[in-house]
């Protein structure tokens, strides 16, 4: 391919060549995505690459004798589909933008050429086609001795004034485009001023939409990121403990009695459990020496080898009331003497309303 004629102003293009030069730029960028994924790179290499496909459709325009606007067709899920590599994550719309590309591009691809009369090298007819026709073309001299003798610099198209027009449409020499000057590109700008606001136009709409979607995205990730903190928080719940004189405490977490002592050195676990009732059966009940029993809800040995058993809150008024006023209570095969546990127990203002 003649890369000096991907930013060529003044040529034309046929269909072939700007649907290649189109599946080209979308092919650069999905293999950007994959090496350097999600990152603000891909939108720098859009950028770049907005000029060679605004430029191909620029020609292919002018090529099918159609307005240069129509080439704006092109740009629109070209700069979503940008977009959508950049900052969404739905490949079904990355999807969607890829085929809305095919179908305008197919259309721009499929409009027939004005001209008849073009000299297409590889899809493209202008000045720099015939800058890479004119180089290395020697005209050979005839002389009378019969030897041959070459007119060094000097080109079949400058022998021949009339092809040279006639392979020319644009009034330029191959060595006209060696170089585009200033004057080239503002003669072209006065004369697509439409063209150029469009294109600016449209940039900077996809810059300001890009900056709002990260705008928005990142108060999102943020918010979801705090969501759990919010939505989960540290419950206390304070402990009022008594001990009673034959090594138990019995504690308050609000309306929930818990009973606790010293068991032995064992692993952290349930011992008892009322749902399942599963475990130590000589757990299974609170029994005083009056023969009043209470079942507890569950019963676990904790880290620091201490037992607690906990008891409904529908029981924890009647379980301290009879351990003020009985003689000793059996649980877990554990008889623990009860003297004593009223005086305990009314020294403390949170048992003192159950008393």
């Amino acid at each position: 391919m003649q890369y000096r004629s991907l930013f060529c102003v003044r040529g034309r293009d046929n269909g072939p060549r700007f649907a290649l030069i189109s599946a080209l730029a979308y092919l650069i960028l999905l293999l950007g995505f994959i090496f350097i994924g999600a990152s603000s790179a891909l939108i720098i290499l859009g950028l770049f690459l907005a000029p060679i496909l605004g430029l191909s459709g620029l020609r292919r325009m002018r090529d099918a004798a159609r307005p240069a606007w129509l080439l704006g067709l092109s740009f629109i899920p070209y700069l979503l589909f940008i977009l959508s590599l950049v900052y969404g994550d739905s490949l079904s719309f990355s999807a969607t933008c890829v085929v809305f590309a095919t179908l305008i591009t197919g259309f721009l691809a499929m409009q027939r050429s004005a001209s008849k009369k073009g000299r297409y090298q590889q899809g493209y007819s202008g000045p720099a086609a015939m800058a890479a026709d004119g180089k290395g073309r020697m005209r050979v001299e005839p002389t009378l001795d019969g030897s041959a003798a070459s007119v060094a610099g000097h080109s079949l198209d400058t022998e021949l004034p009339e092809q040279a027009t006639d392979s020319d449409p644009y009034g330029e020499s191959g060595r006209g485009f060696d170089g585009v000057s200033f004057e080239q590109w503002s003669a072209w700008a006065k004369q697509n001023s439409r063209l150029l606001l469009a294109s600016v136009g449209g940039l900077s709409c996809m810059i300001l939409i890009a900056g709002l979607w990260s705008l928005f995205s990142g108060t999102t990730d943020e918010y979801v990121a705090q969501e759990p903190e919010m939505s989960v928080p540290e419950i206390v719940v304070k402990r009022d403990e008594v001990k009673l004189p034959d090594g138990f405490s019995l504690i308050l977490e609000q309306d929930l009695l818990v009973m606790r002592w010293l068991g032995e050195t064992e692993a952290p676990g349930t011992i008892w459990s009322l749902a399942t009732a599963q475990g130590d059966k000589t757990c299974a009940h609170l029994i005083f020496n009056n023969g009043t029993r209470y079942r507890p809800v569950t019963v676990e040995q904790m880290p620091d080898t201490g037992i607690e058993a906990r008891f409904s809150p529908l029981d924890t008024e009647s379980i301290i009331s009879d351990i003020a006023r009985r003689g000793s209570v059996k649980l877990c095969g554990y008889d623990f003497s009860l003297k004593g546990s009223q005086s305990a127990l009314a020294k403390s203002g949170s048992f003192i309303p159950y008393l």
